[in-house]
């Protein structure tokens, strides 16, 4: 099958060159910017173009991986008939694809993607088709990149999608504040991935509420005000500190009057 790729970042890149490998084969690459274009299109062994008025109607997949923002703008420039049509995105509605094709729908892989990656494996696969054919189409077309998938339309992709912003963006970014802790404090934040580890491993078998643990949960106030006193020089950790102490004695109201 023959893929017309819109975009050249990093989900474009990824998943261009999985496909490559998969067998299908890339037509076109498109870009705004001609260089990187011409880079991806030669990687992926397509013809470059900048110009969405030369896509053309000779690919079975058109592949939208460009920004949510542009995704809008972008489909309403193309129309190809009846040809597959499918976004990457998945907090947008498939129904921005709706005037460019009858068969459309979203191809989402929910990962953070970085254009090094030589796989994408693991990560779930989510799609949704405008059709049931074009669901069953998509079902086939995300087995090249991973045996986990699931469909979801737009209401329940979009509250993955927040889900997936706190599971994996905001426990990182969590990371990195204590990296940052470790860096200042002189501490070796290597110290910590045994414990991060076996948190991500047990939450497979164990619901996360029965794993809670720490001072929050044991209601233990004397260790939590020691703890905001060493937060003093760091306000913005200190204030995160606050708000999931909070959120977590709120979950374990007995655990609190048993410290009382």
């Amino acid at each position: 099958m023959q893929v017309t790729i819109i975009g050249s970042g990093n989900v474009a890149t990824v998943m261009g060159k999985i496909l490559v490998e998969k067998g299908y084969k890339v037509n076109k690459v498109y870009s705004r910017k001609h260089e990187h274009a011409s880079e991806l299109a030669a990687e992926l062994r397509g013809e470059a173009i900048t110009d969405l008025s030369l896509i053309g109607n000779d690919a079975d997949i058109y592949l939208l991986a460009v920004t949510d923002d542009a995704l809008a703008e972008v489909a309403s420039k193309i129309s190809v008939k009846d040809k597959l049509v499918i976004h990457t995105a998945g907090s947008v509605s498939k129904e921005v694809l709706k005037n460019s094709s009858t068969n459309y729908g979203v191809l989402w892989p929910m990962k953070m993607i970085r254009r090094s990656m030589q796989t994408l494996i693991p990560v779930t696969m989510v799609v949704d088709g405008n059709t049931e054919a074009v669901t069953r189409e998509l079902h086939q077309l995300a087995s090249a990149f991973s045996p986990v998938i699931t469909t979801a339309d737009d209401p329940l992709r979009l509250k993955m999608h927040m889900l997936a912003a706190i599971t994996s963006n905001f426990s990182n970014h969590l990371y990195q504040l204590a990296a940052e802790y470790c860096e200042a404090e002189q501490i070796d934040f290597s110290f910590f991935y045994p414990s991060i580890e076996e948190t991500a491993q047990r939450i497979r078998s164990t619901h996360p509420k029965l794993l809670q643990a720490g001072p929050a949960f044991r209601g233990d106030r004397q260790t939590i005000e020691k703890h905001l006193a060493l937060l003093a020089p760091y306000p913005q950790v200190k204030k995160l500190y606050e708000a999931l102490t909070e959120s977590i004695r709120a979950s374990f109201p007995g655990n609190e009057k048993a410290n009382l």
